[in-house]
């Protein structure tokens, strides 16, 4: 049966973190979504039973609305279905099934014209295989979030770490802090010096932009989300802004998001004038560091090339981030259901002309 949720974020971040999900499915990050004035829906899906009298749920999923050209709309599924897995692979399989069910109906209820799905497991393990989810009338789609990342394992020692890192990611950590680069926290503890150090992140990430042409949001996702997510405001998933510093003046940011166990490298920037500082070497291990120190159990570096290809456009961040060791991973991919077949057509041949 599905249900729109009425329960707090405590209880909804619980099962999300319970059963294996992240901050894409958290509580925090549909608040964010609502904050940038989309419709962001929260669903549960129970099972026939009941435990201590609440809802035997099998899964939870965050549903967010995008708009697209003629007033259409269509339903984005990040990194979901929250499923419990605790019932063994077969059982798992028919809840995913169920939750395809309730995507379908939900979808085809509310007019959109596809839901968007990008699925929460690995490549190659349980519950889902590629021919599952095409079984299930889903078509493979270019992926969103990334579909490939380094995860680097925090209940390592420093020690261990250190040594799984390549000599060069290793060594230019040691230059940057030889060099005196620092690294600091984001101010969000004062509103007006949170402003500046946003003003800061954003100039910086706009150079990098240019620099390595790639696009990025407006100012005002970034800022909305710091706003509504900071560490100072969110019980839940909780962001935070982290300047590598030289002689006072911020040449390297990152935005990190941290959800239950994991900290996720979601954003960054870094200035060409001071590149020989290897401020981002440093920045990034010392942000593993107080991760760990605050008993995090990984740090998700969010996004590299699925090969080594040094002809493929993330070749460069692929080699910077694999330099600090981890373990790779591949998930499924991103995946469309049909909602409605006519205007889903007319979608696929726009997609042909333009980038909707």
């Amino acid at each position: 049966m599905l249900t729109h949720v009425t329960r707090n974020e405590e209880e909804w971040d619980a099962f999300v973190l319970r059963h294996g999900g992240g901050f894409l499915q958290s509580w925090g990050w549909s608040q964010f979504q609502e904050a940038l004035g989309r419709k962001a829906y929260r669903f549960r899906v129970d099972g026939p039973g009941e435990t201590e009298g609440h809802p035997d749920t099998i899964a939870q999923f965050l549903l967010i609305y995008h708009t697209l050209p003629l007033g259409r709309r269509y339903a984005y599924l990040p990194r979901g279905p929250v499923v419990a897995l605790d019932d063994g692979p077969v059982a798992a399989r028919g809840f995913v099934q169920t939750c395809a069910g309730a995507l379908r109906e939900t979808v085809r209820r509310e007019g959109a014209v596809f839901a968007r799905v990008e699925w929460p497991w690995e490549a190659g393990t349980e519950p889902l295989a590629v021919e599952d989810i095409a079984a299930l009338g889903f078509r493979p789609v270019k992926a969103v979030q990334p579909a490939d990342t380094v995860i680097m394992e925090l209940t390592k020692s420093e020690e261990e770490l250190l040594a799984g890192m390549h000599h060069k990611t290793r060594y230019n950590a040691r230059l940057a802090e030889k060099h005196g680069v620092t690294v600091r926290e984001g101010r969000h503890d004062n509103a007006q010096a949170l402003r500046e150090d946003i003003d800061l992140f954003w100039s910086m990430l706009s150079e990098t932009a240019t620099r390595d042409k790639f696009h990025t949001h407006e100012k005002a996702y970034y800022a909305t989300m710091i706003d509504v997510l900071s560490a100072k405001k969110s019980a839940g998933l909780r962001v935070r802004l982290v300047f590598a510093e030289h002689e006072g003046k911020p040449i390297a940011a990152a935005l990190v998001g941290e959800f239950g166990a994991t900290a996720t490298y979601l954003h960054g920037a870094s200035l060409a004038s001071h590149r020989q500082l290897m401020a981002p070497n440093l920045l990034h291990w010392t942000i593993m560091k107080e991760a760990k120190k605050r008993g995090l159990a990984a740090y998700d570096l969010w996004g590299v090339a699925p090969t080594d290809d040094a002809e493929h456009p993330w070749a460069g961040i692929t080699r910077f981030k694999t330099g600090f060791g981890g373990k790779r991973v591949s998930y499924l991919g991103a995946w469309e259901l049909p909602g409605d077949p006519l205007w889903y057509t007319v979608y696929r041949y726009a997609k042909r002309f333009r980038n909707v």
